[in-house]
Formats: structure tokens, sequence, C-alpha cells
């Protein structure tokens, strides 16, 4: 690529999941401590010629499902037709899950791309931007936070040794899970909640195997005491817990450590034991109904998550009413569906029977529907009670601070609209009282506010 000018600016799009977010911002603070001082990193808009474009961009994909992918081609033409329409940006690069999986296809198919590069090559890229005299070479890398939010993603692995027969994860990421080492987890986890950051989600493909492949008996339990005695006020959150792995040491931790949400999202795809055993998940629906009952009666007033898949090959009518029946007599507050898309190289893929998309799509329709009145059930009962929300910003179209309490995590689940008439700021705990509920978003009037607010800085 051409060299970047003085003053030059890096644009980092981030597609997919809160692990590339997580991976994007390490990524930024490795270029901010190789750079010059004057370059500028961030998160850039759709491309847009009446607005100045960085000099360089880098697109964090993903390949996870066929919408997925489709996306993540959608950007990379659009900032690939731009740098061709008026030269901004110079350089367009593509990390990530999609350039992991189809390099040969892209580079084949998008000789405008400057470059393409895996998971595992963040610091090869790292070259392609930096001169070999503006740093040290790469090693752990910094972060750099791409926006000022209140919470922030804390990766502790990657890769996954599960045998899903439908997911093409431990194809790109690995067929192990790596954990990431507790002495860097603890140092990025102090310096996010020094810079204003009030929530730590901690995900992975599964935090519960966290530790156990590097240490003897420190496990998910160990670290999130360990995290729970930094100090500070702010809220953890566990994601993307399979549900064998959730042990009593773990629920002794969320019904005991006041700063760990009681929230856990729990992905279970089906509940059908044909349809398990055909997904390659040894979880069966009584172990699952007992264990919810284990974690209700362990942790009072969990919020539980999950995520349901429909039309996998072979899903007969019946298999479709057991998951419907199982949802409502669950009543997960949160639950998200997709439709099953077949990934080349997977198992899943050459299996027969597959489910008509007009099925599919119907199929969906109906466990959506279904959650939804579970879900503002759930909400309903809620008026009337105040709960602690975090503040996350203000909308000036209604008028309503946006916040979220322990019930919501962030970006998949609703919110929290309040009113109140002084000025409040992102990162700051207050007690609200709900008066109303929608679907998936609650209303309320802010009755009490924290002090003690940490600006969000943006850098860590």
């Amino acid at each position: 690529m051409t060299s970047l000018p003085e003053n030059s600016s890096i644009g980092i799009v981030v597609l997919g999941c809160d692990k590339n977010t997580a991976d994007a911002e390490h990524f930024a603070g490795l270029l901010q401590s190789r750079l010059p001082a004057g370059t500028m990193i961030y998160s850039p808009e759709a491309p847009d010629e009446s607005a100045a474009a960085p000099d360089a961009v880098v697109i964090f994909t993903c390949a996870f499902i066929h919408d997925a992918k489709e996306e993540s081609v959608a950007i990379i033409l659009e900032w690939a037709a731009a740098k061709r329409a008026c030269g901004a940006p110079r350089a367009v690069y593509v990390a990530g899950c999609l350039a992991q999986r189809y390099r040969r296809e892209l580079e084949a198919e998008m000789p405008e791309v400057d470059g393409f590069f895996g998971i595992h090559e963040l610091d090869v890229l790292a070259n392609r931007l930096c001169s070999e005299s503006t740093g040290a070479p790469c090693t752990l890398p910094p972060r750099k936070r791409l926006q000022d939010k209140a919470y922030a993603f804390l990766k502790i692995g990657d890769g996954c040794g599960r045998g899903c027969t439908f997911c093409i994860i431990p194809a790109i990421k690995g067929r192990r899970s790596v954990s990431i080492p507790k002495e860097k987890l603890l140092a990025d986890a102090a310096a996010l909640i020094a810079s204003g950051v009030r929530e730590l989600n901690l995900v992975a493909q599964d935090i519960t195997e966290y530790g156990k492949d590097c240490y003897g008996t420190y496990r998910l339990a160990d670290l999130l005491a360990e995290l729970c005695a930094l100090p500070g006020d702010f809220w953890i959150r566990c994601l993307y817990c399979y549900p064998t792995g959730i042990t009593d040491a773990l629920l002794e931790q969320l019904a005991g450590q006041p700063k760990i949400v009681p929230y856990l999202d729990i992905p279970l795809q089906h509940v059908s034991p044909a349809m398990l055993r055909a997904m390659g998940r040894p979880e069966k629906t009584t172990y699952v109904s007992d264990l919810l009952d284990k974690l209700r009666s362990r942790v009072p007033g969990i919020v539980v998550r999950t995520t349901m898949m429909v039309g996998f090959p072979g899903e007969t009518e019946a298999d479709h009413c057991a998951m419907l029946d199982f949802i409502r007599a669950q009543s997960f507050p949160w639950l998200g569906a997709f439709v099953y898309s077949p990934e080349e190289d997977t198992p899943a893929a050459s299996l027969t029977h597959r489910v008509p998309k007009r099925t599919a799509r119907r199929r969906y329709d109906a466990v959506m529907q279904a959650q939804a009145e579970i879900t503002e059930r759930f909400n309903q009962l809620r008026i009337g009670s105040t709960e602690r929300v975090l503040i996350e910003g203000y909308d000036a179209d209604m008028g309503l601070w946006k916040g979220r309490s322990r019930a919501e995590a962030p970006e998949v689940d609703g919110m929290i609209l309040s009113e109140h008439d002084g000025e409040l700021v992102p990162g700051q705990f207050v007690q609200v009282e709900i008066t109303r509920a929608e679907v998936y978003d609650v209303y309320g009037r802010v009755v009490e506010i924290s002090q003690g607010v940490v600006p969000m800085s943006g850098s860590i």
C-alpha cells in the first residue's frame, strides 16, 4: 500500500460478535502504541464521500452463518467502492473470521482489497500499517476503546472443543478452548474500570471452559472472585455459558458476589432429543430443566437468556412444538432465535431431510411471537419495582435517559428509559422506579442518583 501520510487516520469497522469487538479494541491499542502520536484511530460510519474518510480502513468480519457472511461481504464492497470512486480510503484491509475461512476465494474475487488477515495475523496486519521504526515488536496488545460506552466485553478465551455439528467456529478459531492468562485479564479489567467502564461482560465461545487448558484448579469461578476483588463500583455479567459447564462453584459466585449480576446467557439451540443428538449436543431436556430449576433456587431472581435454532435438518413439526412448549414452560425473560443455514465443512451440511425455507421461517416467527408474549409479561411484572440502572446515554427525540438493569445484557436485550429533569452521565448508576412496560423496553423515573462517577475516557 501507499505509505500513510503524517497525521493519518485509520478506521476500524467491527462486524459480528462481541468477541470481534474485544479483538478490534486490542488491535486499535496495538496500533496506537506503535504509530505516531498524531494518528487518529476510530470507528467510522459507512463510507460517505461527503465526509472525511480514513486513510486506511480495517474491517473485522464474521463468518458464523450465511447472513453474517453476506453482511461482511457487502460492507467490504462498500468500502472498496469508495476507494475506487474517490481514493479514500487509500487502503482497505479485511481481518477476522471471513478472512480466516475464505482468504483464497476473497483474494481472487476482491483484488481491490489490499490484504486479508486471519484471526491470528493481527500482528502481521499491524506491521503493514506501522513502519518498522515506530514501535516495539507486537507482544500482548494493549487496548484502545473505539466507542465511549459504559460497558465493555472482556474476552477470556478463544476456540471451542465442543462438537456441535452445525458450527464452523472450531474450524476457524481452533478446536480447543484457549484461555487468556488471568494476569492479563485482571490488568485489562482494572484499566477498563479506571477508564469509566461500569459493566464487564465476560465472553468466549464458552466461558465455562476458562482455565481448564492452562491451570490445575483455577477456573471461571476463581477468575470471577478475583475480578470482584478489583476496587470500584461495577457489574460483571457472564455470557455464553454451555449448560454442562455450569458448576456449583460458579453458582456460589453468582449468588454470593454482589458485583456479579444474576444473569446467565445459556445457548440451548433445541430441546428435542432427536435434534440434540443430530446437533452433537450431549445435554438432555431433563438435564436442562433440572439445571434451570437449580439456577432459580440457588440464585434468587436470576435472569436466563437462551438461543434456539429452528429448521435444523430433520426437524419435524413435533420437534418444533416441543421447543415451543419448553419455551412457554420455562418463561425465559430473553430469548433469541435463528434459522439454520448449512455451513460447508460442517457435519450437518451433509444431512438430508432439509426443512423448506418457508417452513423454517414460519417456525422462527412462531418462536419469536411466543417469546414476545413471555418477555412482555416479564416486563409488566416489573411495574412498581425500583431497580438499579446503568445509564448509557440520552435519547433527545424521546427526552429520556437510556440505561439497563441487571436484567438486560447490552446490544441484545431491551432498555430502561427513564425520566429525569437533571443531567446524568453515561456510566452512572441510578435507582429507577418502573412505571410502565412495553414488549421489550420498560419506562420509569429516576428516584436516586449514585455519586462518584468516573468520566468515560475512550482510551485505557
